[in-house]
C-alpha cells in the first residue's frame, strides 16, 4: 500500500517533533513541509523515481520521510541543509531501489575460454 503526501507531511512533522498528539500541525509547520516534498522528490527520481506524490511506495516512504526532514529542518532552523545527512539517506534509497540479487550462474562467452586456454601468464601469439 502506498502513502500520500499527506501522510508524509505528518510523518515528517512527528521526526522533527513537530507533531503533539492531540493538536493539528500549525499551518506555517505544515505549508513548510509540504513545500519541501516536491525537490526533496525531483532531487531523488534518478535514485528512485515517485510519479505521484500521493503514490509514495512504503518501501521508501522512511527514507523519504527523513530526507524531507533534512530539508524542512533547515528551514525552521535558518541553516544550510545537512549534506552529509542527504547523502546517507540518498545512500539508503540507492540500496533500496536496487534489485535482488539473481544468484545464478552466469556463462562465460566461447571466445573467452578459447582464450583462456592459450593463456600462460602473458598474452602471446
Amino acid at each position: 500500500m502506498s502513502k500520500t503526501a499527506d501522510n508524509l507531511v505528518y510523518e515528517v512533522a512527528g521526526i522533527l517533533g513537530k507533531a503533539v498528539a492531540g493538536e493539528s500541525l500549525g499551518a506555517v509547520e505544515y505549508e513548510t513541509i509540504d513545500g519541501n516534498i516536491d525537490p526533496v522528490l525531483a532531487e531523488i527520481e534518478n535514485i528512485a523515481y515517485v510519479g505521484d506524490r500521493d503514490d509514495i511506495p512504503d518501501r521508501f516512504f522512511q527514507t523519504i520521510a527523513r530526507l524531507v526532514a533534512v530539508h524542512s529542518a533547515a528551514k525552521f532552523a535558518n541553516a544550510p541543509v545537512d549534506l552529509n545527512a542527504v547523502r546517507d539517506h540518498e545512500s539508503r534509497l540507492q540500496y533500496l531501489a536496487a534489485g535482488g540479487r539473481s544468484r545464478r550462474t552466469l556463462r562465460m562467452d566461447a571466445g573467452v575460454l578459447q582464450d583462456s586456454r592459450r593463456y600462460r601468464g602473458s598474452w602471446s601469439k
